[in-house]
């Protein structure tokens, strides 16, 4: 017994597109905020986005960007294969988006945080602060939804209706060709 989730071609690559524009804001926005904490008052020194403290988030958005173009002009094999390689896609940048926020893992910027802690360590400051902003969680579950949308994209999508691009002829009409018209006029 085959089970299919119903969902149509465009509420399916509606939803896609959808989750995915909210990926790439919600990725521009603050993860991290690194501050110190000089006399018990803390003192934000610097802000860092998804793309700035991962590199690989933006590649990862539009390889989820190029599968969701090529579903939408492919049929058969190569759209369900397009939907998995986007549904691949989405589960990678999750995990690896969970691990780098679970792990605080600022090596991306490294150097940065050294620039703006090196100037606040020659005023005598020295006890770094690293918060993880709201945005952060929220663009995983955008991912983590945007991988199971492309994962129910792809097993409908054989239930997909194939737009028909044959011309239907109208009743009463006889088909008229340029041979037949040329006896015609002889």
């Amino acid at each position: 017994m085959r089970r299919s989730i119903p969902l149509s071609r465009g509420r399916s690559l509606g939803l896609i597109s959808i989750f995915l524009i909210s990926g790439f804001v919600i990725a521009g926005q603050d993860w991290f905020l690194v501050s110190m904490t000089p006399n018990e008052a803390a003192v934000n020194l610097k802000s860092f986005d998804g793309y700035t403290a991962y590199s690989w988030v933006s590649p990862m958005l539009l390889v989820c960007l190029a599968a969701l173009g090529t579903s939408a002009i492919s049929a058969g094999a190569a759209r369900f294969i397009s939907l998995l390689v986007g549904s691949i896609s989405s589960f990678a940048l999750t995990a690896l988006a969970g691990m780098g926020v679970l792990n605080l893992d600022l090596s991306g910027v490294a150097d940065e945080i050294e620039t703006s802690t090196g100037i606040a360590a020659t005023h005598g400051i020295s006890a770094l602060d690293v918060t993880i902003a709201p945005m952060a969680p929220a663009a995983i579950a955008f991912f983590a939804v945007l991988g199971i949308v492309f994962l129910a994209a792809s097993l409908s999508q054989r239930d997909w209706v194939a737009n028909s691009s044959t011309a239907v002829k109208k009743p009463g009409k006889e088909a008229v060709d340029s041979i037949s018209l040329w006896d015609e006029q002889r």
